[in-house]
């Protein structure tokens, strides 16, 4: 793995080594100049190549087995091939220094230079006692300034290398943070500036999905939990090619450093095993929680050749993956930046939209399986764009809700389906009209309000408004969700059960449910009559339904067999194309019209 800090290591590290560089070569120098014996002198060029040994290993239990080995041999050689005791003095005051930068830190040293003084012994008949303990006292005194000095610098260096690892560490989950992030980053660009073989990597851009909303249920405390979770199967991806960081908030990133020609299946492998770990249940309070993944992956220097711009379009990429339905990845390409602009854009233009009279309702009739009439419709809500034409709703809706649009705008399709039912019920047998709600709007607490001053304002019967809401909603936060169920209930509303049978939900909690109607979703319908798997489950909710006390209704129903079917398993009314597609106001009336007059020739 690369060092991220070379640049900040040169200073110590080398000038360390460049130091035991010039003690040994001095050492070898004075050593092999003695006139000692052969083997004497061979003997320290072993004791001397041991210590290089040693300083070179990283291996603690072979750094001190070397060492010692070569102190061994420097005591036999000064007991059994004495010298004279000024060459001794000359020579042994440098050899503790060659351990001290073996070991330092470390107080070896001290002993070692204790353990030299066995040399003199051999010079004190021939000499002043005094002298000898004077060089002693030397050698030991001088060794031990050298050490303690050694040890503090060496204390100071590892908190220092301490702060910067802390300053470049994620508290919370013990990932690289987002310093680190980019300075790995700049290194990598940096290292193609200054000549060398230019770095292709990928950064891939992680945003957890539903972590809010953890977050919010169970408080911070767990939400830590699960982001250390996440951080520990993220660890695991890590390798020499391969960096993980937590960049802020529930957001991760991922350097991907390969070679050119594999980088993007590597990143796209990556990113899978990402989603596959993040999707994986996280257990609290003994209960199974599910958070998914939106990644988004740009190329260096092919997607940017800045390292801000990287990180911008991978950002780019991450949002156009949970924009296409969230637990994905995404690469970046030119054409997104063109949609992030439309989107941007659509995203100002339906601030307005109201107010410029751009949005529409068609109406799609829901029709008795029984007797082939209809008395109520489900409204659609409809954008017709000055630039870009009719806008898809699926396109729209969620720009809608991540802006808060979808507040008034809700507002304003609920109070104009509303003044629609009332002006036809003055001349048509048509009793009632759904509206879909969004989960944004369910939980702004001011809506129970809001719905009821609508239905006064308009004069609106409660039980003639049906509100429509999805099963993933409500299996979101089942104990809160079901309160303001009960609220809209109170008031008098009918209550539908939107998109029934894809969210997975408990069989416990739909019995809890205050709800009207479940309408079956059109992925069941599709196949019902040539896959006997789908026919069942419409079977099912249709008996579960009416077991509950509900109505039920199929959605897309687009042939005569499924509607012979529906009307078989004593489903009660059906929408969908075989009928009519949404109509407008002028079509839906013009339907009306012919219904009532069929009704008045009979």
């Amino acid at each position: 793995m690369r060092r991220l800090f070379h640049f900040h290591q040169w200073d110590a590290e080398n000038f360390g080594k460049m130091i035991f560089i010039f003690i040994i070569g001095l050492s070898a120098y004075l050593l092999l100049s003695l006139p000692q014996v052969s083997v004497a002198k061979i003997a320290y060029s072993i004791s001397l190549g041991l210590a290089i040994a040693a300083f070179l290993v990283n291996h603690s239990r072979f750094k001190n087995s070397l060492s010692s080995v070569s102190v061994l041999i420097l005591l036999f050689v000064g007991l059994y091939y004495p010298v004279d005791l000024e060459e001794i003095e000359e020579l042994y005051i440098l050899l503790p220094f060659i351990y001290l930068s073996v070991h330092p830190g470390s107080f070896y040293p001290i002993v070692i230079s204790v353990l030299l003084t066995s040399a003199y012994f051999p010079s004190i008949d021939a000499h002043e006692l005094s002298d000898v303990i004077e060089d002693i006292i030397e050698l030991v005194v001088i060794t031990s300034f050298a050490t303690v000095m050694v040890y503090f610098q060496q204390k100071s260096l590892r908190q220092m290398h301490h702060f910067r690892s802390e300053s470049y560490t994620d508290y919370l989950t013990r990932l690289p943070n987002r310093k680190k992030f980019m300075e790995h980053m700049y290194e990598l660009k940096s290292e193609t500036t200054l000549g060398e073989l230019q770095h292709h990597f990928a950064l891939l851009i992680v945003d957890l999905d539903g972590f809010k909303k953890i977050n919010d249920q169970l408080g911070h405390i767990y939400g830590d939990q699960v982001l250390r979770m996440v951080a520990d199967r993220f660890a695991k991806l890590v390798d020499r090619h391969c960096y993980a960081y937590r960049i802020g908030g529930d957001e991760f990133a991922f350097i991907l450093d390969d070679s050119p020609k594999l980088l993007q299946s590597k990143a796209e492998s990556l990113a899978q095993k990402v989603l596959t770990l993040c999707q994986q249940p996280y257990t609290l309070l003994n209960k199974h929680y599910t958070v998914t993944a939106s990644i988004g992956i740009a190329s260096y220097p092919t997607d940017a050749s800045e390292i801000e711009i990287l990180c911008s379009n991978a950002d780019m990429a991450m949002y156009r993956a949970k924009y296409a339905g969230k637990n994905n990845f995404s690469f970046y390409d030119n054409q997104l930046m063109e949609e992030l602009v439309k989107r941007h854009e659509l995203e100002n233009d339906l601030k307005q939209a109201i107010l410029r009279n751009e949005l529409f309702l068609l109406y799609q009739p829901k029709v008795c399986l029984t007797t082939g009439k209809f008395y109520s419709a489900e409204a659609l809500i409809r954008w017709r764009h000055p630039k870009y034409g009719l806008i898809n709703p699926a396109e729209f809706i969620n720009i809608a809700e991540e802006s808060n649009s979808i507040i008034e705008m809700g507002l304003w399709v609920m109070s104009t389906a509303c003044a629609q039912l009332m002006l036809w019920r003055e001349h048509y047998d048509f009793r009632c009209i759904a509206v879909n709600v969004s989960s944004v709007q369910l939980q702004q607490t001011s809506f129970c309000q809001d719905v009821l001053a609508i239905l006064t304002e308009h004069q609106c019967p409660a039980e003639s408004l049906e509100i429509e809401q999805t099963e993933s909603w409500i299996m979101d936060n089942p104990a809160l969700n079901i309160a303001v169920l009960n609220k809209l209930k109170h008031i008098g509303v009918r209550l539908s059960l939107d998109d029934f049978g894809t969210a997975y939900s408990s069989l416990s909690q739909i019995g809890r449910l205050p709800l009207d109607i479940l309408k079956i979703d059109k992925s069941f319908i599709d196949h019902c009559v040539e896959k006997q798997n789908d026919h069942m489950i419409v079977r099912t909710i249709i008996q579960l339904g009416h077991n509950l006390g509900m109505k039920i209704v199929a959605e897309g129903v687009e042939t005569e067999a499924q509607r012979q079917l529906l009307q078989q398993e004593g489903c009660d009314e059906y929408q969908g194309y075989l009928f009519a597609k949404p109509l407008s106001v002028e079509e839906f009336e013009l339907k009306l019209i012919q219904q009532k007059q069929l009704a008045t020739s009979n």
